[in-house]
């Protein structure tokens, strides 16, 4: 088998995988959904979305597989290279897809790709109260509290003799700035250095900076999205820095 055929069919692979997974999730709840995975920002795909998914992939592995022993190598390769012009070209960075899935539960436990009803009543009920400047009503008791703790105060005041007026207080020495944060190591191994490079040249071509991880894990031999956005997050200042001085 050529290395591009292997590569094409990994990928096939690794995205029917992602797929069937997503079949099982859709037994899940919202809130079971988003403690699933270290989801990326997205809307949550529909049963006729993935099914709709499976069903041309499986179709599109065929085709590879029914080419593959008519001897026909152009066919693996124009699929690597559409799948790649696709990502730097046709697509734009939107929220409704299929992320790929690896059945990997996130490390915290959660994820915040995916707003569960109690999280969006809060944040709706904070945005309005700081919209409408209204501060939240306080309870009888705290409310009894306060008035007997406000009469107290203003029967000692009277009975009490005035303080001397306070010295002025000495100016507190202004605080040593800490040490600056230290940049992150030399990438050393070539996965490293290939989604740096990657995320260099898609700035540089007008990408932004969301959507990189996607992207470039959507190409072929890359790591998982998660993985690539630990990479970029810990490179993010020289991948910044190099792209704007070689743009």
């Amino acid at each position: 088998m050529a290395t591009t055929d292997r590569r094409v069919e990994e990928l096939l692979d690794r995205w029917q995988a992602s797929v069937e997974l997503h079949l099982r999730y859709l037994k899940l709840d919202d809130a079971a959904y988003a403690r699933a995975e270290a989801w990326p920002k997205h809307q949550r795909p529909n049963a006729l979305v993935v099914n709709l998914a499976r069903t041309r992939l499986l179709e599109l592995k065929a085709h590879l597989s029914e080419r593959r022993d008519a001897g026909d190598a152009k066919f693996a390769e124009s699929l690597e290279l559409m799948s790649f012009l696709t990502s730097l070209l046709g697509s734009e960075h939107i929220e409704r897809f299929i992320p790929l899935a690896t059945g990997k539960a996130p490390d915290t436990g959660t994820s915040g790709t995916v707003e569960q009803p109690r999280v969006r009543a809060a944040a709706r009920t904070a945005a309005h109260q700081k919209s409408s400047g209204a501060a939240p009503m306080p309870s009888k008791a705290t409310q009894a509290s306060a008035t007997q703790k406000s009469s107290t105060g203003s029967h000692k005041r009277s009975t009490r003799p005035r303080p001397a007026p306070a010295t002025a207080a000495a100016p507190k020495p202004a605080a040593r700035p800490g040490p600056a944060p230290a940049s992150p190591p030399r990438p050393t191994d070539a996965m490293t250095r290939q989604v740096i490079a990657d995320a260099i040249r898609m700035l540089q071509w007008g990408r932004e900076w969301p959507a990189l991880a996607g992207l470039i894990a959507r190409m072929a031999d890359r790591p998982s999205e998660t993985e690539v956005w630990k990479i970029l997050r810990a490179y993010r200042s020289d991948i910044l820095a190099t792209s704007r001085r070689t743009g």
